[in-house]
């Protein structure tokens, strides 16, 4: 197995949890139900707390009350009534996360892991599946997409059931759900020509940004820990306001731009970014658009969208895992990333053994 089968993967994992999710929300729906928590704390590192600040707006939305995410490390103080405290870790087994329960024992928790034996799994009272299945290669892609949709999920199943959202409201969320997964495919083909089109620019690339704003902001730190991951170059994401900000003076000539494009109803923010790739583009030829409008710049990926902008996380990462999957043995570093990391984890200990 490879990054690409991992990839092509994503789409039946999706569409399995959408079919299996009054089982695998029951726990947070019964806890949720039980317990009213005023504020929820999703605690996690790496690419899990990637998945969780791309789901944290949208479990706002629809359960009312204010979502949190903490870096494993900077989990110390949990405020208000009735703190709720969900741990998520893909392996189940990182040393930050253990430590964050560990300084937080009172407070009333799901672990939440896509590995059965994971160490944390035993160290709270609840604990929750991610369903998604192992992945050996290193960086994490149906883990991400997974992650976001089961936590998507918890919000949506427990605010209906818990009558703050509607029956209509429900529906219409997981429509769209299920229309994003049929459209991930022919995604996952588009962005896969994108990445052979432009295979050239993308091995040249020597740094990168990666530029969103809202739910894509998250969705490019992602993006950018997928590049830092597998192509081994300096990658960042950039909300976009913020990358105005001074960020965006130090584009160069060898400074790779990604940008997550607003809908083409934006007439707001869509002028904008369409001056900030055009200012990119005068100094980096290597400088790549992503949205649902077609172009006839090679360089500008037309994927199919959903109206719902919550559904950019599925959409919007799928040609960042990709060109991660494709380039990388194209520049002769392919696995160099995941090798530097179990050299690095036997040095600092990043993950807990059970020995």
């Amino acid at each position: 197995m490879d990054m690409m089968d991992y990839i092509r993967q994503q789409s039946s994992v999706l569409s399995k949890a959408l079919d299996d999710r009054s089982r695998i929300t029951e726990t947070f729906r019964r806890i949720f139900k039980e317990e009213r928590p005023d504020h929820i704390y999703l605690v996690a590192s790496g690419t899990s707390r990637n998945a969780a600040k791309a789901a944290a707006p949208f479990m706002e939305d629809c359960l009312g009350i204010e979502v949190s995410v903490f870096s494993a490390t900077s989990a110390k103080d949990f405020f208000g009534e009735r703190p709720f405290a969900i741990y998520i870790s893909q392996g189940g087994n990182s040393t930050n996360t253990i430590a964050a329960i560990e300084r937080n024992r009172d407070i009333l928790s799901i672990a939440m892991t896509g590995n059965p034996d994971g160490v944390i799994n035993t160290m709270v009272e609840n604990y929750v599946e991610i369903p998604c299945g192992e992945e050996t290669v290193g960086p994490k892609t149906k883990g991400y997409t997974t992650t976001v949709l089961q936590l998507y999920l918890f919000a949506l199943e427990a605010a209906r059931e818990c009558g703050i959202r509607s029956e209509a409201y429900h529906d219409d969320v997981i429509g769209d759900l299920k229309r994003m997964v049929v459209a991930m495919a022919s995604n996952v083909e588009a962005s896969d020509e994108w990445v052979t089109r432009n295979s050239g620019r993308l091995q040249g690339m020597k740094t990168a940004y990666v530029i969103g704003k809202g739910v894509d902001a998250s969705v490019a730190d992602e993006g950018a820990l997928k590049i830092m991951e597998t192509l081994l170059i300096p990658a960042v994401g950039f909300e976009c306001e913020e990358y105005l900000h001074g960020p965006s003076c130090s584009v160069a000539d060898m400074t790779a731009g990604i940008y997550m494009m607003p809908p083409a109803s934006d007439s707001k923010d869509l002028p904008r970014f369409e001056a900030l790739v055009k200012y990119h583009r005068c100094a980096c030829d290597a400088t790549f658009t992503f949205s649902g409008t077609k172009s006839s710049d090679e360089r500008d990926l037309w994927l199919t969208l959903g109206d719902n902008l919550y559904m950019r996380p599925f959409e919007y990462i799928i040609p960042i895992q990709i060109l991660s999957a494709r380039i990388p043995s194209l520049k002769g570093v392919e696995g160099l990333g995941h090798d530097r990391f179990k050299v690095l984890d036997g040095l600092v200990k990043t993950k807990a053994r059970h020995d």
